[in-house]
């Protein structure tokens, strides 16, 4: 008898397949560390959905969730352990910067580096296992000088924050490459705490800017903001997706009213994917928000696309990722044969009462 129920338990337990371990390694440490909260969030949201669907390939999903602390040797530390537990792909890092540090980790370990949030044009074009849902500098670029060039913007201050120097010192080279533009730039790091606003002074204003370019995050834009409008600036206010959180206009306040974000994510889309995002988000009690829905998505991706492979690989993920198209859960996204992604990029405009709303599809 026994016996019997040992071949009863090894039968059991030998059918039930091992989960699929996929890491998510980001900065959960500090300033900004909304930004890793809500990418888990919306991680694990997915993960449960797709467990109680019956998982992938039969088998279930296991999110390893680790703190990188946004230094070098906490993404190498966070990202090696994952990879000793037998992740097949990192959702990671919390921006630009910290994703260039994990890049050549992955690329060594040959394992998926996949990411939400890493826009550096550095990392365009190149046949590797690195891919990516957000947006790339090359194509938003384009995209802002050309819609400057319709309004007749010429002379513009830039912010620039070097905390995340991959992305804002990326983006505002390729901004400098036309001629027919003026960007003048000020250099801060908002790491090094909020003495830039000591530097912040009339005689930036008085150069007549006629548009304020914020290469910030939602906190130091909107500080930034508050010091130019007490010092009379009148300038029109831009800033980029690194800003567009509802923190914004919590920190900004009337200042920040009348704001252009350069986006791919619109507030109030119809887009139904989105839709029945918000709806399972506000069951939980949540408010659904890019972020989250990054790492929603990212998830779903994932999953589309291992049981699209017909096996756990990271070069078969990967092959089944690129030269495709994705239902995305904020936008249709398309993926090139380097796995760029492409998406429609919008320009939304911040009312003064915190509201955002869709300005226009930029061409």
């Amino acid at each position: 008898m026994a016996s019997l129920v040992f071949l009863c338990l090894l039968s059991f337990f030998g059918c039930r397949k091992p989960p699929i371990v996929i890491g998510l390694s980001m900065n959960f440490t500090g300033p900004g560390v909304e930004m890793a909260v809500y990418v888990r969030d919306g991680a694990l949201l997915a993960v449960k959905e797709i467990n109680q669907g019956g998982g992938v390939l039969g088998r279930p999903l296991k999110l390893l969730v680790r703190n990188d602390n946004g230094t070098r040797e906490g993404i190498e530390k966070a990202d090696l352990d994952l990879i000793r537990r037998g992740a097949i792909v990192i959702i990671g890092h919390r921006n630009s910067r910290d994703t260039l540090i994990a890049y050549p980790i992955a690329m060594k370990h040959k394992i998926l580096l996949l990411s939400p949030a890493c826009a550096s044009s550095r990392l365009t074009g190149k046949d590797d296992l690195f891919i990516r849902t957000t947006f790339v500098n090359n194509e938003l670029s384009d995209k802002i000088i050309q819609f400057f060039k319709r309004n007749r913007i010429t002379k513009i201050l830039s912010f620039i924050d070097l905390s995340n120097e991959a992305f804002s010192r990326d983006l505002f080279k390729k901004l400098c490459q036309d001629p027919d533009f003026t960007f003048n730039p000020f250099f801060l790091n908002s790491k090094k705490g909020p003495d830039y606003l000591l530097r912040v002074n009339r005689t930036l204003c008085d150069g007549n800017p006629q548009a304020i370019f914020f290469l910030t995050n939602p906190a130091v834009t909107a500080f930034l903001a508050q010091k130019c409008r007490a010092l009379g600036c009148n300038a029109l206010f831009y800033a980029t997706t690194w800003a567009q959180t509802q923190d914004l206009y919590h920190y900004g306040g009337n200042a920040v009213g009348g704001l252009k974000i350069f986006t791919f994510a619109q507030p109030g889309t119809k887009y139904p994917p989105f839709q029945e995002f918000v709806k399972k988000l506000g069951r939980m009690g949540l408010t659904p928000n890019i972020r989250n829905a990054l790492g929603y998505e990212i998830v779903r991706l994932i999953a589309e696309d291992l049981e699209r492979a017909g096996r756990v690989d990271p070069i078969a993920l990967k092959n089944a990722l690129i030269n495709r198209k994705f239902r995305g859960v904020i936008a249709p996204i398309r993926f090139d044969k380097f796995g760029d992604p492409h998406r429609p990029i919008w320009l939304l405009g911040l009312r003064e009462d915190g509201r955002m709303e869709t300005m226009e599809r930029l061409k």
